[in-house]
Order: C-alpha cells, then structure tokens, then sequence
C-alpha cells in the first residue's frame, strides 16, 4: 500500500502545531488553577491541565458539533477514526470506530456505549442513541481511561474508559445562540438555542433546536438529523431543586460502502469506490441506510440534607426505534438485503447521597438500569433482488423474544486528605443479568411486522434459545494515593478494575446453528459459557507546572482476564467467541501546554500504546495454534501525537492542528497493514462583540488541508481473523462558521 507520510512532513507539523485545547482534569482539592471555557470544557482524570476550549476550537474539532468522540481526539491514548468530516455517517459495525489505550470498550456486541449523560448511561447501541446530543448544549466533557472513581463510568460496561457529558444549565438571564454552518460537500447546519432567563421566582428553562445535513463525498446518497431539546430548572427553597432535560432527534443516514484490503491497497480506487446507483444492483445505495427516531428524558431532584451533604436523584429513559438496511452475503456469491428492525428502550434510575465528615468526603450511590435487546438482535429479515430491482422477502432470519438486560449497580467512593497526601478510593458492586433469549421457528411467516410475527405464536426452537438468564456478580475496587510535593508538582499511584460483558455469540451461533446443532450443542450452552471480560488496571502519573507551562506524564499497566477471543473449546468440540483468553496492554501517555504569551498558546500529546493477547489462539480440533501472543490486536495504532497551535493577533486567532496515528493491522495475523498517516488542519476565527451583540464569532476551518489519503475506521474486533472491512479517511473539506451570542 502506498503511504503518502513522511517522517519528515510529521517532525515539521509537531514542530509547528503543539496545540492548545485540550487536557486533562485536576484531582479533588487541588491548588492548581481551572480555566473555564465559554463553550465546553474537554477533561481528562489523569493530570492536572485544564486548558480553554474555545467555541471556534470546537467548531474546529467537530464542525458538526455532534460526535462527542472528534471533539476529545486530541487527548492522549484515545484513538477516533472516521470516514466522515461531519460525523453524521460515521458508522462501522454498528458503533463508533474508537479506543482507549489501544482497547475497542463496545467490541463483541457490547449493548452500551463508552458515553454517558449527567452520569447516566442514557445512550445505547445498536441503534440511534450515538449521536442525538448537540455538543453546544454541553459544557464538559470528562474523560475516565483505566483507573476510575466507583460512582463513574456506571452502566453496562466500562472497560478501558468512560466518557461523561455535563449538560449546560439554563441561564438566569435572556439570551441567544445562533450558529449557522456552511461546508464542503453539500454540508449545512443550522443551531439555534434560546434561555428564557427565570420565568418565575426560581424557574429557568431553554429550548434549542438543530438541523444537519450533508451529501457524501463520494457516491449518491446524503445524512440528515434534527434535534430538539428543552430543560427545566426550579429552585424551590435553599434546600431543593429540581432539574429535567428532553431530548428529540430524528435521523436518516447513508453510510459509505466498507471495503476489502485489496481494495484500499490501492488509494486512488478506495477514494472513488462507493454504492451503486444503479437500484437493479445488490449494493445500491438506497439498500444501505439507517433511519432512527430517539426520545431522552430526565431529571435531577437535588435535596441538601445538610450543610455538607445533598441527596440526588436521577430517573431516566430513553426510546430509540428505527431500521438497519444493508446488504451481505449469507454465502459465496448470494447476496441479500437485510432489514433489521429495532424498537427498544431503557430506563433507569440513579440514587446518590454525599457528605462531608471533616475532611473526609463520601459519596454513597445506587444504580439501577434495564435495557431491551437488542443487542443480541431481535429481529432480522432478509429480502433477495429481482431483475426488475424490486426487493422480494427471502426469509426471517432470526425472530426472538423482546427481553432486558438488568443491572444493579451500588458503590461507594471516598477521599481523605491529610496533609500532602491525598487518598481516594471505593468500591462498585455490579450485579448484571444477561437476558433471556426465546428464537422462534419462522416457517410459513411472511413479511410481516415483527409483533404482527410474535402474534402468529410461533413454536420455541429449543436448540438456538438460551431459556435461562445468566447472571454476573462482582466487586470491583478502585484505589489512588496522589502525593502533593509542592503547589506545583504532584505524583500519584492507582489500582483500579474495569469490566464488560460481549453478547455476539447469539447472531454467530445462529448464523452457524446447523453445524452446532449436528455436533450436539445448543446456544444454551454457549450461553452458560458467558464470561464477564475484567481488567486490572495499574498506573503511575505525575502532573508538574510552571508559570506558563504544563506537563502531565502517565505510565500504565492493565491485565484483562476473560477478554473473548475465537477459541476452539474441547469440552464441545466446537470453535466460536469465548472468554477465556488472557490480554495484557502497558505504555505511556504524555500530555503538554506551553503558553508563552497571552497570545501564544500551544498543547501536544503523545502516547505508546501496546494491547496484546497474552496466549496464542487456538482455534481447530487439531489444536493448532494461531501464533498472536504478542502481537499487537487489530485497529490498534501502537503510537498516537497531535499538537496545536492557538495564534491570537487583534481579534483574529490562527489554528493549526496535526494528528499522528501509526502503522495499524487489520486482522490479528498482522497480515493486512494499514499504513500511518498525519493530518493537518487549520482554523481562522475572527471574534468581538458588534451591534449590540455579547459576541460574533466567524470561523473558517480547512480539514485534511494536504488533502492527505489514508485509510481510517476499521471494522473490526480483537479477536477477528477473517472478513475485515475498512473505510478511507475524509479529504480536504472547508466549513464556514458564524456564530451570534445575544
């Protein structure tokens, strides 16, 4: 494959854009300075460097001010691929193409994502739930990778991070924000969010509204998503408040065509390779789209029991249904069209008491949650093409019950400082059930809804249904000492544990149902075999600072017991995902800010990531070994630098920005490379309050500036060795920006 990075085109843009924007949060109690942002605030658990992003910055880093995953890309060890300037199509097995230290957290089917809301796992997947937050109605972003408190990161899993959203609070005065974008390929949007001010003695409330849409910059078929959301803020007494926010979104994507290795061996063919748009053609564009409508609410009742203490609680729910269309290959050379139908919810509710004893601070909390599959899929037709390019119904593939994960998740997490040291710690009781899964017999059902299928009371097949639920109870520790040497230098050691639960052998198992069943095993089995994936996760950090510089340097160790991996298992004689493979991942992470100026602002990041299995794979009745003990997992770049440069000069202020990745691999044989590539951007904001306006921001921003081609998102999973696909990256693309604040 053709690699167009040089060694010396990266030395110069590291020279050139170190970088502001973005760092990490400092600890609890800590002397060292915040800076507040007028947008969002990016930050991360490890160092003490909280830098300003501001709203031009962000605009910069996500022009389309969705995808919570381009914005924190600049930040060490955390590696974001996209095939999509804008975010809106960003699609790759049906989640996010995204890695903390080297380890893809929603891999194996996981049913969660790696973002929370207020806490609060209100987004799923598959389905909608990625992307139906508008970033503007955000005011930070924490950032949780390896060791965290108990009472963060809660849900379904949390292994290698979690990543937190802080909704902005209504104003207590009238204002607003108005954004208008316009970009490359056919890109437009529109964002518009108006704070009432107080309404009423201590009742304050905004209501905001978005469109997005964009063409593909290569093939037919465009994305386009509008958002609404509305929050509420009543202050009843000193002692009592409460909070709701809702959320709509509604959206329809035409994802790009995913591609083989041949295929984007040759860039020049990957840049033009697309959909057809010919509708008599298996991959027709138009067989290949989402759609999804979503519904989010919650609230915040906020009770101060004392002076030092307050009692929170959290309700939420979340609604998501829509539609998968995509075309596969069941076999060699017979091609389908699937449509997998999806309808589900999740609701929940978070209790969470803090209080002070002297310079002890504890904060005692309680998890419940229930979410619907999928995933593991409910509901899957397949449908084959006629000459004429009509869709015929082939088949229900899989047609199953509607049933829910449950967790219950109580922690506690306490900090004690005496003196310079300081002391965190806690400890979360997960107690997670996997579902019930019913597969029916779809014999003689046509093409009909999926309750209009369930009402036909179809028989139970035994043999592909997990009858049983299977459950999962552990304690998961976290422990920091942070030594604090002066006001400006501190070191620190944590332990802490992580874990996550993969659900994917229900759609292998079914699609292979014939051969297990000859050989005697049932997805009852299978299921039984479930083990839940933990990590042990180990680091060193310091945090130092002068009077205009900042350096956060992180060294980590992590062992993941239970990771899955396809295994041959001789107790049933059968090869499929399990988990008992042994991993381990170390490396190093170092975070920098210089400003010697007020006009002079500069970040950089860098960091070493290694995530192996421990063991080689077998994976045949012959017990012959995959020879993978060390090798680097797939999509996993084993070194990461970015770096900006913020240049102010009157009202203007100049951007440039660098992104490194390195060589990747797209199967676990290290067969299939997947060469480095640096990217540059650059940013031109004019900002300054005019016409009576708080403030009117204008940005233009260049993505991908050299027009570099190079392959992105990899669909993939650690423990795949065949039937990769990748995505190359976005070209050159422009956006305009003009923002009013009133």
């Amino acid at each position: 494959m053709k690699n167009t990075s040089t060694p010396a085109a990266l030395s110069l843009c590291l020279l050139l854009f170190a970088g502001t924007a973005h760092a990490t949060e400092a600890p609890p109690d800590s002397t060292l300075p915040n800076y507040t942002s007028q947008e969002i605030t990016v930050s991360g658990q490890k160092g003490d460097i909280l830098q300003q992003v501001t709203g031009t910055e962000s605009a910069l880093l996500n022009p389309s001010q969705m995808s919570v995953y381009k914005v924190i890309n600049m930040m060490p060890s955390l590696s974001q691929q996209s095939v999509d300037p804008y975010g809106l199509a960003d699609i790759v097995n049906y989640h996010e193409s995204f890695r903390f230290r080297g380890v893809e957290a929603t891999a194996g089917g996981v049913p969660a994502t790696t973002a929370n809301v207020e806490g609060l796992p209100v987004t799923g997947r598959p389905g909608g739930g990625a992307t139906i937050y508008d970033l503007e109605n955000m005011q930070n972003i924490n950032i949780y990778s390896g060791v965290m408190p108990a009472n963060k990161g809660l849900g379904l899993a949390n292994v290698g991070g979690k990543i937190d959203m802080e909704i902005k609070r209504p104003s207590g005065t009238f204002s607003v924000d108005a954004k208008q974008s316009v970009g490359s390929h056919d890109f437009q949007r529109t964002y518009l969010r108006v704070d009432t001010g107080e309404l009423s003695e201590g009742l304050t409330s905004f209501v905001s509204y978005s469109n997005s849409q964009a063409g593909k910059w290569k093939g037919e078929g465009e994305s386009n998503r509008d958002n609404v959301m509305l929050g509420l803020s009543q202050t009843f007494s000193d002692r009592v408040k409460l909070e709701a926010f809702l959320t709509y979104s509604k959206g329809l994507i035409h994802p790009y065509r995913t591609l083989s290795h041949s295929d984007i061996s040759n860039l020049d063919t990957a840049y033009s390779k697309d959909f057809s748009t010919d509708p008599t053609d298996d991959y027709y564009y138009d067989y290949n789209k989402n759609e999804f409508e979503d519904w989010m609410v919650m609230a915040n009742l906020e009770i101060k029991t004392g002076d030092r203490s307050k009692l929170n609680i959290k309700p939420y729910y979340w609604s998501d249904k829509g539609y998968y269309m995509e075309t596969i290959s069941p076999s060699a050379g017979v091609y389908q069209i699937r449509e997998w139908d999806i309808n589900h919810d999740l609701k929940g509710l978070l209790a969470e008491y803090t209080t002070k004893l002297g310079p002890l601070n504890l904060d005692f909390g309680y998890l419940y949650h229930s979410q619907e599959r999928p995933g593991p899929p409910s509901s899957w037709k397949n449908y084959t093409l006629s000459d004429a390019g009509n869709l015929a119904f082939s088949k229900w593939s899989i047609l199953s019950n509607t049933s829910s994960h449950e967790l219950h998740e109580p922690f506690i997490e306490a900090k004690y400082r005496s003196g310079d040291y300081l002391i965190e710690g806690g400890l979360r009781y997960v107690n997670y059930t996997l579902p019930s899964i019913i597969t029916y017999t779809t014999t003689g059902i046509g093409d009909i809804s999926y309750d209009e299928a369930l009402a036909t009371n179809p028989a139970i097949d035994p043999n592909r249904s997990a009858l049983n639920e299977k459950n999962f109870s552990r304690v998961f520790p976290n422990l920091t000492l942070t030594r604090f040497i002066n006001e400006n230098t501190s070191v620190y050691v944590a332990y802490g544990e992580n874990y996550v639960t993969h659900v994917d052998i229900y759609p292998y198992f079914i699609s292979n149902a014939q051969s297990f069943i000859q050989n005697g095993i049932t997805f009852q089995q299978l299921w039984d075999a479930r083990e839940m994936e933990t990590a042990k996760n180990f680091e060193l950090g310091m945090r130092l600072k002068g009077e205009k510089w900042s350096v956060a340097p992180t060294i980590y160790y992590a062992i993941h017991n239970h990771k899955q991996a396809v295994l041959y298992d001789p107790t049933l004689d059968a090869t499929y995902p399990m988990n008992n493979a042994d991993a381990k991942g170390y490396g190093i992470e170092l975070e920098a800010d210089y400003r010697p100026s007020s006009n002079l602002k500069c970040y950089g990041s860098f960091s070493w990531n290694r995530f192996y299995f421990d063991q080689d794979i077998y994976s045949d009745a012959n017990k012959t070994p995959i020879d993978v003990k060390g090798e680097q997992v797939p999509d996993a770049p084993e070194f990461l630098a970015r770096g900006m440069v913020s240049y102010t000069m009157g009202d203007f202020t100049f951007s440039p920005i660098v992104r490194y990745t390195s060589t990747r691999y797209g199967d676990v044989l290290h067969t299939e490379k997947v060469d480095g590539a640096t990217v540059c951007d650059f940013d031109i904001t004019w900002k300054r309050p005019l016409a009576g306006l708080k403030n009117v921001d204008c940005s233009l921003s260049f993505i991908n500036v050299f027009d570099e081609k190079y392959v992105s998102m990899i669909s993939t999973s650690d423990y795949k060795t065949l039937k990769t696909s990748y995505q190359p990256g976005a070209p050159f693309t422009v956006v305009a920006t003009v923002a009013l604040h009133y």
